[in-house]
Parts: C-alpha cells; sequence; structure tokens
C-alpha cells in the first residue's frame, strides 16, 4: 500500500508527523542513518532473512540452560514465572517504556547470536491480520521443530480475533486519546517517590484502552502460556508486544509523553541483560524514541522529526490527567469536571449482567449527546482536525474501580449503557455499546495483595449515539457489566464485581 509523506493510514486513523533521532545519555548509541526497519508479519515470506533469524535466535536461546543470563528460561523468568509476575508492570504507566527496553533486549541479543546486524522484530498488526501468523502455527520447519510454535496456544490457527478488541474503531479510540496517562495506563495512586516498588506496583493505575482492551484481551485469546505470568516463553508474545511498542511510536507522532519526573527520571535498576551478560538498566528517558535504541518502524514520514510538543495539551487534557492521578475523582475540585459516584456490591456473571445506576444531572448527559462531533469520513481525511475536536469537545468517562475477577482469563468484559434489552447476544455494534476490556494477571501477583484492576471507559461517543437526538435520561446513567467467553465455542467465562462506578463530566 503507498503511503503519503504527509499522513499514514494506520487501521482507520491518519497521523501525521515526525520522529525524532537523538543522543540518548548514558546508553551506547545504536541509532544508524537507517536503523534495521521492524516490519509486519503480514505477507512476510516464510523463509525471509528475519524470520530464520528470529527462528534460529530462539532456537539457541532455548537451547541454554536456565542458569545461563543469556538464555530463553533466563529471559522469560526476568518477565514472570509459573506462579508470579516478576519485574514486568503491567496496570501502571511503566508498561510501555519497560517492555520497549524488554523487547529490545531480544532484539539486541538475536543479532549477536545470528550474525544479523540487520535483524528488527517484526510484529503482529493483529488488526489488518487476525489470525495467528503461519509462521508460528507450523510445528515443524524445514523438517526441524519449529521454534516459534507454541503448543499451548488455544487460539485455533483459522480463528480470527475480533473486532472489538482489535478492529479499527478501536485503534481509532486509542489514537485519539492526547493525554499520556490516558492513552497508556495512569500513575500508580499515590506515588511520590522513584522508588523500584512503583514499577511492580501492579494494577495501582487505571487501565487505558491500549492496555485493557488489545494488549490484556489477545494475551488470554491467544491462550495456553500467553495468558500466565509465563507469557514471554512464548515466540509470539514479542510479536505482540512490538504491535503495542509501534501504536506508542506512531501516538508520538503527535502527541506528547508526560514530562513528570516520577515517569521520566525512573530507572529500571538490572531489570535488563546486555548482549554479553551485563546488567541494562536504562531510564524512562533513555527510551522515549526508537531510532536511538537501534530500529525504526514504517511511518510514511521524513525523517527527522519531532514528538509533538506539550504545548499542544488542551484544558481537557489538564483535566483528564487529573482524573486519573486521583484514587477517586470525587477527589478533584476544578471547574469544568463535575463527578458522580455509585457504591456496588453486586456481581456480574454471563448470565445476569450488572447494572449501575449513577445519578448524573442531566444537563451534562444532554451537553456531550448535542457536542458536534468530526464526521466520521472527515476523521479519515484529516486526523489532526479529529484529535483537536475530540481534545476539545465535552467528554464523559466511567471509571470502574477495584474490579474483583473471577475466570478473568476466559472472558471479554462488554460495557454498556441504559440498554434495556440488553443480553449475551446484543452485538458491539448496538449505539448503546461502550467498550470492552480485559483482565491479564491476577491481582496480588506481585505481592500487592490488595490491588485490583480499575478501567477508564469513555462514554461520550455511546452517549452521542443513543441521546444525540432523544430526550437525555432524567438524572441517571446506567452502567452495564456483561461478561461474555472469549473463546465462543467454549462458553467459559468469569465474573466482575467492581466496588464502585465513579462517572466524570469534563468541559473545556
Amino acid at each position: 500500500m503507498a503511503v503519503s509523506r504527509r499522513h499514514v493510514l494506520l487501521q482507520g486513523c491518519v497521523i501525521g508527523a515526525g520522529v525524532i533521532a537523538a543522543h540518548v545519555p548514558g546508553m551506547v548509541a545504536l541509532a544508524q542513518a537507517q536503523p534495521p526497519l521492524r516490519r509486519s508479519l503480514g505477507g512476510m515470506p516464510l523463509n525471509d532473512p528475519i524470520l530464520e533469524a528470529w527462528r534460529d535466535g530462539v532456537r539457541q536461546l532455548r537451547a541454554r540452560p536456565a542458569s545461563n543470563p543469556i538464555s530463553w528460561a533466563s529471559f522469560a523468568a526476568i518477565h514472570g514465572n509459573a506462579s508470579n509476575f516478576n519485574r514486568c508492570p503491567h496496570g501502571n504507566w511503566y508498561f510501555l517504556p519497560w517492555h520497549r527496553a524488554y523487547l529490545l533486549m531480544y532484539e539486541r541479543v538475536v543479532r549477536q547470536l545470528t550474525g544479523n546486524n540487520d535483524f528488527a522484530l517484526p510484529y503482529w498488526d493483529w488488526t489488518a491480520d487476525r489470525q495467528l501468523p503461519t509462521a508460528f502455527v507450523q510445528p515443524t520447519w524445514n523438517g526441524q521443530p519449529n521454534p516459534l510454535f507454541e503448543p499451548s496456544r488455544t487460539l485455533s490457527p483459522t480463528a480470527a480475533l475480533p473486532d472489538e478488541i482489535v478492529g479499527p474503531a478501536v485503534i481509532r479510540q486509542i489514537m485519539q486519546e492526547t493525554e499520556f496517562e490516558t492513552f497508556a495506563t495512569s500513575r500508580p495512586s499515590g506515588q511520590n517517590s522513584l522508588d523500584q516498588s512503583w514499577i511492580v506496583c501492579e494494577f495501582c493505575g487505571i487501565f487505558s484502552t491500549l492496555e485493557a482492551t488489545p494488549h490484556n484481551n489477545v494475551h488470554n485469546i491467544v491462550g495456553g502460556i500467553m495468558r500466565s505470568a509465563q507469557s514471554a516463553l512464548d515466540p509470539i508474545f514479542m510479536m505482540h508486544h512490538c504491535n503495542i511498542d509501534r501504536l506508542w511510536a506512531v501516538w508520538n507522532t503527535a502527541n506528547a509523553n508526560t514530562t513528570d519526573p516520577l515517569w521520566n527520571n525512573m530507572p529500571f535498576q538490572n531489570h535488563f541483560i546486555n548482549p554479553d551478560g551485563t546488567p541494562f538498566s536504562p531510564r524512562v528517558s533513555e527510551l522515549l524514541l526508537p531510532e536511538p535504541l537501534g530500529y525504526t518502524y514504517d511511518l510514511g514520514m521524513p525523517a527527522p522529526g519531532r514528538i509533538a510538543a506539550r504545548a499542544t495539551t488542551t484544558p481537557v487534557d489538564d483535566k483528564l490527567r487529573m482524573l486519573y492521578a486521583m484514587p477517586s475523582v470525587t477527589a478533584v475540585t476544578a471547574a469544568g469536571i463535575a463527578t458522580f459516584v455509585a457504591q456496588n456490591t453486586q456481581q456480574a456473571t454471563p448470565t445476569q449482567y450488572l447494572e449501575i445506576s449513577v445519578a448524573v444531572e442531566a444537563n451534562l448527559v444532554s451537553t456531550v449527546a448535542r457536542y458536534q462531533r468530526v464526521a466520521a469520513g472527515a476523521e479519515l481525511l484529516d486526523f489532526a482536525q479529529a484529535r483537536r475536536q475530540v481534545a476539545a469537545g465535552p467528554r464523559a468517562l466511567a471509571f470502574i474501580r477495584d474490579i474483583v475477577v473471577s475466570q478473568h482469563e476466559d472472558t471479554l468484559y462488554r460495557v454498556f449503557i441504559d440498554c434495556d434489552y440488553l443480553s449475551p447476544s446484543t452485538p458491539t455494534t448496538d449505539p448503546h455499546y461502550v467498550g470492552t476490556f480485559g483482565v491479564f494477571g491476577s491481582h496480588g501477583s506481585h505481592g500487592d495483595k490488595d490491588t485490583k484492576p480499575s478501567v477508564a471507559v469513555d462514554l461520550t461517543h455511546a452517549i452521542q449515539r443513543v441521546y444525540g437526538s432523544a430526550p437525555t435520561p432524567s438524572g441517571r446513567l446506567r452502567i452495564q457489566i456483561l461478561p461474555i467467553p472469549n473463546t465462543p465455542n467454549d462458553g467459559r467465562a468469569g465474573t466482575a464485581t467492581p466496588s464502585r462506578v465513579e462517572v466524570a463530566f469534563v468541559t473545556a
């Protein structure tokens, strides 16, 4: 597909900007004039040199004992073991930079082991290619065991990932976020230092759509080892996370990361291994751009460029940042923010959805419902215009707090508003549908026994669809949570019991 130099089409989103390529203090400069390109697995020949190098690298790493710090088992143990996660962050704002460094560790080692200095990890673009990549589903390759095959996976090679977790609308929603903590999962609640414990404070931030929807659910639906703390034992892990990393790189062409020193200055002390076996301890500030790290993505734009400046943020961005940083939205008192809370003790099950009625002000629902959005066609033709209107317009969000889940590895959690006829057969194309989240990992798996996942979902578009030309509800919004099996033929699904739902309305 031809890509213009002014815009790059990304699953229904058009994003224009540039990528900085600059020196990173404290790290070995790996960047070249044109660093190795991370390519999509889609359409890649099975004998492509990149796939051959990845097979060879995985094979060599697997052949080494776990006692060797540079081995498949040793690297995977950095992420987690049979019972617990280890150093990896989930459910907080270190999720993206930590996994970027983790992937880099594999990429650099494979280059050394195979002698292929042009090697760059390929990515699984699950929006364009919904099935498991062919190179990963063949038990053998050239008459030998295929190092990329993992027999524990439960996703059939012919099964397709659903729209509600990886479809263009999901990616468009993710990419239209303009504030880092709403895009990338928020900071740990109460963080006040650079202590290493904040990195592995699992679920102590608020899940963004990027982490809660494609990331978590792809892990769970692929199944087997991929749905566990040992997920890095499956070679598809790196391809999955490479696509997450790519989405961050694309998002950065139009948006800035946070400049908060509690994020920027955090070191991942002795978390990773250099190819020579020595520790690799980058700070977050050293992981902001791919090019200085020695790889790039084809973003279809001239280089060098710049990450979008912080000056592009809006008053709505600032208010969203305040909401996401607090353990309760009721703690935020600022002009243009109105918050409402409903407590809950009931459980959502596959046979009985949970409905939590939140008392709100009808005029706020009306303000959101009547706001004139960019037409769908215009979003494709001018992403910058769509982004500006989304950032400036009124928004309604629901914060689903402290969710106790069961059997979450088997479950998609769908969210609707005010749907009188809701059932497991209600399609995600229904106007009342808000979104779908998943939970990867289990609370307490880092030793934080009291942490439970919290998720933010954007109600704005659902409110506009349901009430844009209809009377607004008289003083309430019903937030509905419906668990369904993430493998339809399996039929198993778990439960969810949030402690409360908080609804926030934000205006400029």
